[in-house]
C-alpha cells in the first residue's frame, strides 16, 4: 500500500523544509520534527551539514530566511539544531478557519481506495470474553481512524462455522439430547465434549467424521450447525453493540467449501502443490510445509482462509486483518502464498495484538476461566454508578444511569486502546475502572468542563480581543495544531494508541490552561480564550469519536 496524504491542512513542517532546501538542497523532510522538549515548536537537525566549512554562514542565512516567513515568531541556532517557534495567533487562526469553513480540523477528501478491516472473527463457540475484546476495540478504532482519514472503509467478521471447534459444539448439542438452543445449553455440551477429549483422544475421531459429513453437504448437519452458530453469534454481537462496535458484514466460512474462490485457489496453486500420503501442501521459501487439504479430501483452515482473502480482494484495494499474536507464524506463510504464488491484487496489512489475560492466568472458553464482555460491561456500569452517585447528589436516578453507562463504555474502550497492542495487557478491574489519571473519565470530565464554560459565556460589547499569548495558551494551541500529525502517525503505523496518548496530553495541557488562565470575566483575554476552548472542544470530540469515548455535557 502506497500511503497517500489525504488530510488537508497548512503543513508548516513542509513549508519550513521547502525553505531550508533553498539553502541546503539535500535537506530531507525527516530532519525536521515536532519538538516535545518545550524549547521550540519545530526542531531542525543539521548534523549532516555541520562538517561543511561554510556551515556557519549557511546557518546564519538560514536563520534569517526563517525569520522572514510570516508564520515564524523566533528562530535560533543551538549547536547543530535550529529551533523554531511559530506565531500562536497564526496557528489559532489556521485551526479556527478550518473549523468554521469545513466543520473540522484537519479537513479531508474522499480517498478512492476501498479498505476492508476484518476484526473480531472469534469462533462462535461461546460469548466473547475480555481477552478477545481487545481485537474488537482495536479493529473498530482503526476503521474509525481510516474513515476519518478519508478512506472508504467497511468492517467484516469471518464466522468460523467450519472445523473442529464448531463441530465439537455440534457434537455436544447432539450428546445433550438436542436441547433448546440457548447459549448456556450449547456451552454446557461443548465443555463436556472437550472434557471427554482430554480423557480419551479417540473422541476426536467422532468430530473428524462429522467434519467429513458436514463438508460433503449433509443437510441435517448443515442446518443445525448454522442454527447453533447463529445463536452463539447473536450472543457475541449484542455486547459489541453495547461498546459501539457495529460490524458491517458477516461472511460465513462454510460458504467457501464448494465455492468458486476455493477452486480458483487450487488452480492457481497447481504448480506449487505437493503430495504427502494423499494430503496436499505448499512449501514456503523457508522450506515449511503448509497443508491445505487432508488426505481424506476435506479442507484445512488455510485453504478456506486463502479463498476468503481472494473473495475480499474482489471488492477492496486494501485488506487489513486484526489478529492475535499467536498468528504471526501462520501469517508469514499465508502472506507468501497470497502475494508470491497467487499474486493477490489487493494490498495486505496485518495488525497483531497480545491477548488479554486475567491475573489468575489465560482465559479459555472451554475451561470456563473467563470474564465475558457482558460481565465486564455490567460490572463497569455498576462501579461507575457508585462513583457518580457519590459525586452528584443533585441528579436523579435516570441521569445518573445515563452518565454511568457512558463512563463505563468509554473506560473499557480507552483502557484497551491506550496501550501498544503488541504489549501484553493483564486485565485488572481497578485499572479498567479507574476514574483518575490516564483514563476515559479524565478526558470526559475535561469535555464537560468546556460545556459549562461555553454555556455561561456572554459576549461583551466593545471588548478588544487580546493578541498576545502566555505559556499555557501557546502550549495548548500548538498541541491542537499538531493533531493532523498524530492522525498521520496512527495511519502509517496502523495503531491508535498514539492517539490515546495525544488525547491525554491534550487534556493535561487544557487543565494547565484552565487552572492558570481565567476564561470567563478575563476582560480583553476572554474572546481569545473562548476561541481556544471552542477549538479544544472540537478536537477532543474528533479524537474521542475515533477511540469510541462517549463525551457527555455533564459529569
Amino acid at each position: 500500500m502506497c500511503f497517500k496524504s489525504v488530510l488537508i491542512f497548512e503543513d508548516l513542517k513542509l513549508k519550513i523544509a521547502d525553505e531550508v532546501r533553498r539553502h541546503m538542497p539535500s535537506f530531507a523532510d525527516s530532519f525536521i520534527e515536532l519538538d516535545s522538549t518545550g524549547r521550540a515548536d519545530f526542531t531542525l537537525k543539521l548534523f549532516r551539514f555541520s562538517r561543511d566549512p561554510n556551515f556557519k554562514s549557511i546557518a546564519e542565512s538560514l536563520v534569517s530566511a526563517m525569520k522572514s516567513l510570516d508564520f515564524v515568531e523566533t528562530c535560533e541556532l543551538s549547536g547543530n539544531y535550529l529551533n523554531i517557534r511559530i506565531k500562536t495567533a497564526f496557528i489559532l487562526n489556521l485551526i479556527e478557519t478550518s473549523i468554521n469553513e469545513k466543520a473540522q480540523y484537519p479537513d479531508t477528501f474522499q480517498d478512492p481506495d476501498r479498505v476492508l478491516v476484518e476484526h473480531t472473527s472469534t469462533n462462535p463457540t461461546g460469548p466473547i470474553h475480555v481477552g478477545r475484546t481487545r481485537n474488537s476495540v482495536i479493529g473498530d478504532s482503526l476503521a474509525r481512524l481510516l474513515r476519518r482519514y478519508g478512506y472508504r472503509v467497511s468492517t467484516q467478521y469471518l464466522v468460523n462455522d467450519t472445523g473442529k471447534q464448531v463441530l465439537g459444539l455440534y457434537l455436544g448439542y447432539l450428546e445433550s439430547g438436542r436441547p433448546v438452543m440457548t447459549i448456556k445449553n450449547l456451552l454446557d455440551g461443548y465443555k463436556r465434549v472437550y472434557k471427554q477429549i482430554e480423557e480419551n483422544k479417540d473422541k476426536e475421531k467422532e468430530i473428524e467424521n462429522l467434519i467429513k459429513k458436514y463438508e460433503s453437504g449433509d443437510g441435517s448437519i448443515v442446518r443445525d450447525v448454522k442454527s447453533i452458530c447463529t445463536v452463539m453469534l447473536d450472543g457475541i454481537r449484542k455486547p459489541l453493540l453495547d461498546l459501539g462496535i457495529k460490524i458491517d458484514d458477516y461472511v460465513w466460512e462454510s460458504g467457501f467449501l464448494k465455492s468458486e474462490e476455493m477452486e480458483n485457489i487450487i488452480k492457481r496453486l497447481e504448480e506449487y502443490l505437493k503430495d504427502e500420503n494423499g494430503a496436499k501442501y505448499v512449501e514456503t521459501k523457508e522450506g515449511r510445509k503448509i497443508f491445505i487439504r487432508r488426505s481424506d479430501g476435506t479442507s484445512l483452515y488455510v485453504l478456506r482462509d486463502l479463498a476468503y482473502h481472494l473473495f475480499k480482494s474482489l471488492n477492496y484495494d486494501w485488506l487489513i486483518d486484526v489478529l492475535g499474536e499467536d498468528h504471526k507464524d501462520y501469517v508469514k506463510g499465508l502472506k507468501e502464498i497470497l502475494e508470491d504464488k497467487i499474486e493477490l491484487r489487493s494490498s495486505l496489512s496485518f495488525v497483531f495484538y497480545s491477548y488479554v489475560s486475567l491475573e489468575s492466568g489465560k482465559m479459555s472458553t472451554r475451561s470456563g476461566n473467563v470474564v465475558t464482555l457482558d460481565d465486564l460491561v455490567e460490572r463497569a456500569t455498576e462501579k461507575a454508578l457508585e462513583i457518580v452517585r457519590a459525586k452528584r447528589l443533585d441528579l436523579d436516578e435516570s441521569k445518573l444511569k445515563e452518565i454511568s453507562r457512558a463512563v463505563a463504555i468509554s473506560a473499557i474502550r480507552f483502557n484497551i486502546v491506550r496501550i501498544n497492542p503488541e504489549k501484553q495487557l493483564i486485565f485488572r478491574w481497578e485499572e479498567a475502572l479507574s476514574f483518575e489519571g490516564d483514563s476515559a473519565p479524565f478526558i470526559m470530565y475535561s469535555y464537560a468542563r468546556t460545556t459549562n464554560i461555553i454555556a455561561n459565556y456572554t459576549p461583551a460589547d466593545n471588548v478588544r480581543t487580546a493578541n498576545d499569548f502566555n505559556t499555557y495558551e501557546k502550549a495548548l494551541v500548538f498541541k491542537m495544531y499538531s493533531f493532523p500529525y498524530c492522525l498521520n502517525t496512527c495511519r502509517e503505523s496502523l495503531r491508535v494508541d498514539p492517539l490515546a496518548s495525544y488525547l491525554l496530553e491534550l487534556v493535561r495541557l487544557f487543565n494547565d490552561f484552565y487552572n492558570n488562565c481565567r476564561v470567563l470575566g478575563s476582560g480583553d483575554d476572554e474572546p481569545k480564550r473562548i476561541h481556544i476552548v471552542n477549538i479544544y472542544r472540537k478536537i477532543i470530540e474528533d479524537a474521542s469519536s475515533i477511540l469510541g469515548i462517549r463525551l457527555i455535557d455533564e459529569m
